[in-house]
């Protein structure tokens, strides 16, 4: 039996509400002897203050230990305790005499910006130092008196239970309850509950009953009031961000009093509270307590439930393996989605399966929304695409286009590898967000990356669990990573993956590596440089002027927050050796396409690799054979002298450049690019053949991401809001672009002018395509665009490359006649950035399937590097890995 260590001060008026004598540590010990040593020391000193930053860095470093080895065995932390421990010693370290520290001390005023400009973090001036390093002091305090209460009394935070506990669906109008039961720890008279979001839901209210979102609160206590209030905690944090709050009135809450919180309370004639419309293995309403009074705010375990899709069917797709052998089984997945593009929960339509018109199977009404046509077959190498129609002709949608080929030396090989789910500032489990990404998104390999920043070691353990689980070698590759999650000025987000996931494979986190220099090394000290891979990426932004050739082979240029073609041209220019992929960057369950709250559906990883294993990938990965896209699935295969993408080139004094590639849609254009500059576009639209009775126009609306004020993060996203209107001709239809996302992308027919769309919809980076139909046209057939005036939406928070500004109304109109010459076109400057709206005629027959050769004969230069970019009509792009000619390895 240990001594009882001196007891900080919030936990001994804890201590004294629960009566409890002394602090025990029973039998079977969690934590090993040394660290239960450690801690004990740790409870003993942590009331006693100190300005020592040497000091105070130690006591963290004991903290982390045993929180870690708390969440080990499966306790709960604070949600937000590994993103304040992250800057807490991030603080003291700034402020350390100790030479080792010397850049965070240099970018001391660079970090006070950053923090400066997330509301969610607050830390006192760094020119303070006396007070920071009691802040910091004050925070080891606080978590060594929440960790000692829950470690002694598993029950002091109480239980919740929410009902009822069963699946909803996405989008619907329900009303719930969650009850919490009072713990061993009474609320006391002026303490509270406070409601938070997570992820992205609808927002609740307490003000207007009659309304969507009404809130109420109901206490078992007699006496006990539960007061709506104004925001009084203390603690806020990224993950969550509160949205009500309540103080207790009256009498305090004793152990077994219950307080139940009315989600969409229909009582007062609310139409109730409206579920997210993404379905999800396990959405949470989170609920905060404070207890003491005191602002200190704890988080009792949150129940979940599953959201599924809606009933409705609004649209359907097939999914095939790109790349086939002849004669090869290869499986069909139909997915029948609703409106928000979940699989949908209804019974589905009866469907034909074609290729061509001829029937490849038929599949019953009454059926699922995600069905698999096993064992079909494709005798002969050639280009394919199947097509769906639903029985009453209500739905219709295509496959991607598939490459069947005698004896396929690789496949191309589809995968995700940027996620998040509830383990950070999203939701959800890793179970459904790896069964969405194989199953539904139909990934051949995926990664749930998780923020460090908000990870623990047992939630790194859980996700080494679910990559053992899900690996399937041959048919699906779980990859171990997480994202290493720095503020900008040390080196942005990068994320981290091993080439197995052994369990001796451990994270080099920012809370001990703040700095990217910090990252390399730690992981050079750990691991051989063949056994890790590091993918930075652009929106929070990586620092383009540092990589580590040996870790760092490829760079992340397309996600659901847009596209940053610059970020790897930045890396390039810079020297380094980098391929290109995309990923989503999805927080809610959807790896492989999403678009809830984002900018586009997301980006893609193609890897070129023999077969579907985690050896083959990853050394594909490290080798640079990869592509990226915006989210679709285009096919591409190019090589430079006969290289495949990502290769060294030697030096030749005449350069062909060989490309195969097929769209989704047809082929805008290709572009070869040399030394960040494009040095050949080819057209493969064709030239317009004149104005005749029917016509289609392609409408592009695209905003440039490019950073100009060094290494900041990339402006936010460019709002588009208005109409096109179609005058002296008809509008008969129109292509919804498949990336569109209901959430963040509108286009309708016009309820008051029937020759008019309305549309809404953002860009930041790619371009968003409408393609028009039109009939009864002449030359002198106009269409009218106009844009209403709005504010750019800010970017990624921290270290932006500039501030919003005010964007004016625009009107461009042209006619038929003006459009068979050739495009029209406006250029938009917005500070040092170029947006651009564009017209053009879209001649008939236009083509998917592109083959092109280009010979580049100007004068060799060391170190030329090159590639490749497609743009498809609907503003879908892919871009190639780089070659590199005559480089050296940086």
């Amino acid at each position: 039996m240990s001594s009882r260590p001196a007891v900080s001060r919030p936990f001994l008026l804890l201590a004294l509400l629960l009566g409890v004598p002394a602090l025990s540590i029973g039998q079977g010990d969690y934590m090993a002897a040394d660290l239960r040593a450690r801690v004990e020391k740790l409870q003993g000193e942590a009331s006693q203050s100190s300005i020592s930053p040497q000091v105070l860095l130690d006591r963290l470093d004991t903290l982390w230990a045993w929180a870690n080895a708390y969440a080990l065995d499966g306790g709960r932390l604070a949600i937000d305790f590994t993103m304040q421990y992250t800057l807490e010693r991030l603080a003291a370290r700034s402020i350390s005499p100790s030479p080792s520290d010397a850049l965070l001390v240099d970018l001391a005023g660079a970090f006070e910006d950053y923090v400066r400009g997330i509301p969610e973090l607050s830390l006192p001036s760094m020119g303070d130092r006396e007070e920071l390093l009691r802040s910091v002091g004050s925070f080891v305090e606080t978590q060594v008196a929440e960790l000692t209460l829950k470690e002694e009394h598993p029950n002091a935070l109480g239980t919740l239970r929410l009902e009822p506990n069963q699946a909803q669906r996405a989008g619907s109008m329900v009303t719930l309850e969650q009850t919490w039961t009072v713990g061993d720890v009474p609320m006391r008279v002026g303490g509270g509950i406070a409601l938070t979001s997570r992820g992205r839901w609808g927002s609740l209210q307490t003000t207007d009953a009659t309304a969507q979102g009404y809130t109420s609160v109901r206490s078992s206590r007699a006496g006990a009031r539960l007061v709506p209030s104004e925001p009084w905690a203390k603690w806020t944090s990224f993950i969550t961000r509160f949205t009500l709050q309540w103080r207790l009135e009256g009498a305090e809450l004793r152990p077994g009093d219950t307080v139940t919180v009315t989600y969409g309370d229909r009582s007062g004639g609310g139409p109730g509270f409206r579920v997210h419309s993404y379905s999800n293995d396990a959405m949470v309403l989170p609920v905060h307590l404070d207890l003491e009074a005191e602002g200190h705010v704890l988080q009792p375990t949150w129940p979940s439930f599953p959201v599924i899709g809606a009933e409705e069917t609004c649209y359907v797709d097939l999914v095939a393996p790109s790349v086939v052998a002849a004669g090869e089984d290869l499986a069909l997945t139909l997915r029948g989605q609703d409106c928000w593009k979940n699989v949908s929960s209804g019974e589905s339509p009866a469907y034909r399966v074609l290729l061509g018109e001829t029937a490849v199977a038929t599949l019953a009404a009454g059926g699922p929304g995600l069905q698999t046509i096993e064992e079909v077959r494709l005798p002969e190498p050639g280009i394919y695409r199947f097509e769906v129609r639903s029985e009453d002709g209500r739905l219709r949608g295509g496959s991607n286009p598939v490459w069947v080929e005698a004896a396929p030396e690789r496949r191309v090989l589809w995968g995700d590898t940027h996620g998040h789910s509830g383990f950070a500032e999203g939701q959800g489990q890793p179970e459904g967000y790896y069964r969405f990404g194989r199953d539904v998104a139909r990934l051949d390999f995926l990664s749930l990356s998780e923020h460090d920043i908000f990870m623990d070691d047992g939630e790194w353990q859980a996700l080494r669990d679910a990559v053992d689980r899900f690996n399937d070698p041959g048919r699906f590759t779980a990859l171990l990573g997480y994202e290493w999650t720095a503020l900008v000025p040390f080196g942005g987000h990068h994320n981290v993956f091993f080439a197995d996931a052994e369990a001796g494979r451990k994270r080099v986190p920012v809370q001990t590596a703040p700095v990217l220099s910090e990252l390399y090394q730690g992981l050079r000290k750990a691991y051989q440089t063949d056994d890790v891979l590091v993918i930075p990426h652009a929106h929070q932004a990586a620092d383009w002027r540092q990589s580590d050739g040996d870790l760092e082979r490829l760079i992340e240029i397309a996600s659901g927050h847009g596209t940053f073609g610059f970020f790897g041209d930045k890396y390039l220019a810079n020297g380094f050796k980098v391929g290109f992929i995309g990923s989503t960057d999805n927080h809610n369950g959807h790896p492989g396409y999403t678009g809830i709250g984002n900018q586009q559906l997301g980006g893609l990883a193609a890897v070129l690799a023999p077969e579907n294993t985690t050896p083959a990938l990853f050394s594909a990965m490290r080798s640079r054979s990869t592509y990226a896209t915006t989210g679709e699935r285009i096919l591409l295969d190019a090589d430079l002298d006969g290289h495949p993408m990502g290769a060294v080139v030697e030096p030749t004094a005449d350069r062909t450049l060989r490309l195969r590639v097929s769209g989704t849609t047809p082929i805008d254009n290709v572009d070869v690019v040399k030394n960040g500059q494009v040095i050949y576009r080819r057209s493969f639209l064709g030239e317009p053949q004149g104005v005749g009775s029917t016509a289609r126009v392609q409408l592009r609306f695209e905003s440039s991401s490019e950073v100009f004020n060094g290494h900041r993060n990339p402006r936010g996203p460019r709002p588009w809001k208005g109409s096109v209107r179609v005058e002296g001709a008809h509008l008969v239809g129109f292509d919804e672009p498949w990336f569109a996302h209901p959430d963040t992308f509108h286009l309708r027919r016009s309820a008051a002018d029937a020759e008019a769309l309305d549309f809404s919809f953002r860009t930041r980076g790619r371009s968003k395509s409408l393609v028009v139909d039109l009939e009864d046209t002449t030359g002198k057939t106009e269409l009218v665009i106009d844009v209403a005036a709005a504010r750019e939406i800010s970017g990624s928070p921290g270290a932006v490359d500039r501030e919003p500004v005010n964007l004016p109304s625009i009107r461009l109109s042209f006619d038929l006649d003006e459009l068979a010459k050739g495009p029209v076109g406006l250029e938009l400057p917005v500070v040092r950035n170029i947006d651009r709206i564009e017209a053009r005629l879209v001649p008939s027959g236009a083509a998917l399937d592109v083959d092109m050769e280009f010979r580049d004969q100007t004068r060799l230069a060391a170190g030329d590097v090159y590639y490749v970019r497609v743009r498809q009509l609907d503003g879908g792009v892919a871009w190639s890995s780089p070659w590199f000619v005559g480089a050296a390895n940086r």
